[in-house]
């Protein structure tokens, strides 16, 4: 059974996704949009050009702590001083500030729609893997898709109706045109998409996680506007899924501190160790009090087999990205090694993050990939002290 989860506090709106009752996501957003410091991905903002450097590349003020950067196309026309409708593509990293574009997208829960540089093109979800449902649903965009934007077909969309499709299309479409038609009368920097931040859940993160799939969603919030809000945003998106809401005391705080521990124990005794540093993540198996009631060789493939289950779980939960290192107990037969990669990649398979699977690097080694797409966690739960910014 999944169940989507929103606990709405007087600072954040936490929420998270459970499948058997146990979380596999949590994201977390402030109320106050200043202070913001969730994912900034998606957002779209009438920023101003400060520094254009030789070789294409921009700085420009978006309203953040720091200026984000811009790599840019010959030819572009820009120049210092003058606002630029910019889209973020990536949160800010270290001592780096956020990264944008100019190529501006609107996502839905079945497309996402984007305004076409050049050639207009419909592009498919991998997740669909049935060739009949992709020339089926490539056909139903082209039929609608308007002049000058290209269409990402997302993975929600599969089994759709036309006439849904179709209308989220021309929905994004609208509010493509209020954006673009907003952005001229405004003074830089200025956020004009989501439209506000802090009132409710954004759209931009339901989008990703509304589905067909969900069977219950629960709201904690002691405000009846407030749910009515939240309410009105999800079947905005997803009209069928209203008869699933309902009101439901949650402390979702809680589970999200006890899911940043650094240990995390296995059913056969053995455990993980956890460990982020800013170059990679680095995960630890340990066979621990799990002895075995028969040879070594079976308890550590045991071991490591619910490893592999446990360690992809908390990937999705703490939203670990970049280059992760995990360190296997040793199996020295080449059998038992492509079981362990076949568990492992049949568990990643469930997140929604695209993650890459290299192999194994050497002895128990594993090296894996994961695509950044918000702030870990522990990066926004972290307090810093003011004075020396040490967690």
């Amino acid at each position: 059974m999944k169940k989507l989860l929103i606990d709405s506090t007087s600072e954040k709106i936490f929420t998270a996704l459970t499948e058997n009752d146990k979380p596999v996501e949590f994201f977390i957003d402030s109320r106050d949009s200043a202070e913001f410091d969730g994912s900034w991905v998606g957002r779209i903002i009438v920023g101003r050009i400060k520094t254009i450097l030789p070789g294409q590349f921009a700085f420009v003020d978006i309203g953040a702590k720091k200026n984000a950067f811009m790599n840019l196309h010959k030819g572009h026309g820009l120049k210092a001083g003058l606002p630029v409708l910019v889209q973020v593509q990536k949160d800010a990293a270290g001592t780096k500030g956020m990264c944008v574009g100019l190529e501006i997208s609107i996502k839905g829960r079945l497309v996402v729609l984007c305004a076409a540089s050049q050639t207009q093109t419909v592009g498919i979800s991998r997740k669909i893997e049935d060739e009949k449902e992709v020339r089926r649903l490539r056909k139903i965009v082209w039929k609608v898709l308007p002049n000058g934007f290209s269409a990402i077909v997302r993975t929600n969309a599969e089994g759709q109706a036309a006439s849904d499709i179709a209308r989220e299309i021309e929905e994004l479409h609208e509010e493509y045109l209020k954006i673009t038609a907003h952005a001229e009368f405004v003074r830089p920097p200025v956020t004009l998409f989501p439209v506000s931040q802090s009132a409710v859940i954004s759209k931009n993160l339901l989008s990703d996680i509304l589905s067909d799939e969900l069977d219950e969603i629960h709201i904690n919030t002691e405000s009846d506007e407030e749910l009515a809000a939240i309410k009105n945003s999800i079947c905005e998106l997803m009209p069928a899924i209203e008869n699933r809401i309902s009101l439901k005391p949650l402390n979702l705080k809680k589970h999200i501190k006890n899911a940043m521990e650094k240990e995390v124990h296995l059913p056969c005794g053995g455990f993980v160790t956890i460990e982020q540093t800013e170059a990679c993540v680095v995960i630890d198996v340990n066979t621990g009090s799990n002895v075995g009631n028969t040879d070594y060789s079976t308890t550590v493939i045991e071991t490591n087999l619910e490893a592999a289950a446990v360690i992809a779980t908390q990937i999705r939960l703490r939203n670990l990205s970049g280059i992760i290192i995990v360190d296997f107990i040793d199996m020295p037969k080449e059998h038992d090694k492509t079981a362990l990669l076949e568990k492992l990649t049949a568990e990643i398979k469930k997140d929604r993050i695209k993650t890459e699977i290299a192999g194994f690097v050497g002895l128990g080694m594993v090296l894996m990939t994961r695509r950044k797409t918000r702030p870990p966690i522990s990066e926004i739960m972290q307090i810093k002290c003011p004075h020396c910014g040490a967690g």
